[in-house]
């Protein structure tokens, strides 16, 4: 006897479903197209009119709240409405209780009381404006009446020999030649496209070569570290500090004695460039600010030059820069001497 496995129980199961399913499903059927079972709606049209009638209509084609013929817009009645179409209504299993039809009410509609329309008056034409009369021609004046000739006096003719003031003849001078217009300059010729492009360019050659000549003098001037009062960094401050004491003590062993004579004071501002072996270039020292006394400034300048070469800049001092620039403010005072702040 052979042994049943689970594989065909398995497929016992799907084989038993499927058959049940097309039982289900090819034993119910639907018809689309049956009665329905409802009773159908009975509709009421109204027309509603603006206007009332005093002759009631013989055959009346509508319902309205007031007697009308017509309304005024054609003699023929309009056509009936278009009946509407039943509804398609699923069938449904039968229950037990009938539906009862909807019952309609019909809606009366309040009498609106006749209103006789009164005719619009017709507007009256204006009058026509009476025509202006023609203005009256003026009288054309009367010429006057020709004067009697009277009979010609005698006149006595004087000449220039017997007259008592003797009139000197002027010769009219000839009428001046008018001078003639000058005639415009004729305006340059325009330059054509090629000739500007031309200039163009040169222009732009130009502008470029400048450029470049000022971008190489940039780069050929030397680095700068600028110093001043205003640095806190020991090393500058120190190296400035030593510096500052030997320009005090030159300058108040070689002071001006010109501005003592003259009692002059007065403070300037000095730039000074050093090399990193501690000489001063030409041209190293400018004044930025006055005293306004030129033996003050002479001085100051020659005081720098006599302190030359100063002490080598350290590496920590001069940072991958060139020169060094120390700005201080040079004050001469006739009682104190030379000092630098």
């Amino acid at each position: 006897m052979a042994r049943t496995t689970a594989s065909d129980r398995l497929v016992f199961t799907l084989l038993i479903s499927i058959i049940i399913h097309l039982i289900i499903v090819l034993g119910i059927s639907f018809d689309v197209f049956s009665e329905p079972t409802n009773a159908p709606v009975n509709n009421l049209e109204i027309t509603l009119v603006k206007q009332q009638d005093r002759i009631k209509p013989e055959e009346a084609d509508f319902l309205a709240q007031a007697d009308n013929e017509g309304g005024g817009e054609t003699d023929t009645p309009s056509p009936e409405p278009t009946p509407e179409l039943p509804v398609p209504v699923v069938e449904e299993a039968p229950s037990s209780e009938p539906i009862p039809p909807i019952a309609m009410t019909e809606v009366e509609p309040e009498p609106i009381p006749p209103v006789d329309p009164e005719p619009e008056p017709i507007p009256e034409p204006p009058a026509p404006e009476p025509e202006p009369a023609p203005p009256e021609p003026e009288p054309k004046p009367t010429p006057p009446a020709p004067a009697e000739p009277q009979p010609e006096k005698p006149v006595k003719k004087l000449t220039q020999d017997k007259a008592e003031r003797k009139v000197e003849k002027v010769e009219k001078p000839e009428t001046d030649v008018e001078p003639q217009a000058e005639a415009a300059p004729e305006p340059p010729p325009r330059p054509s496209a090629r000739e500007l492009m031309l200039q163009a360019r040169n222009e732009i050659h130009d502008l470029q070569n400048k450029l470049n000549e000022t971008t190489r003098a940039l780069s050929d001037r030397p680095k700068k570290r600028r110093i001043s009062a205003s640095t806190k960094e020991f090393a500058a401050a120190a190296y400035m500090k030593a510096w500052e004491m030997k320009v005090e003590n030159i300058g108040n062993m070689n002071y001006p004695q010109e501005a003592r004579r003259q009692g002059l004071n007065g403070s300037l501002m000095l730039s000074v460039d050093i090399n990193p072996d501690g000489s001063v270039p030409a041209g190293g020292i400018v004044i930025s600010r006055s005293s306004g006394h030129e033996v003050l400034d002479e001085a100051a300048v020659r005081i720098v030059r006599l302190g030359a070469p100063y002490a080598a800049i350290p590496e920590n001092v001069l940072k991958d820069n060139d020169m060094l620039t120390i700005i201080r403010t040079w004050k001469f005072e006739t009682g104190q001497g030379l000092s630098t702040r």
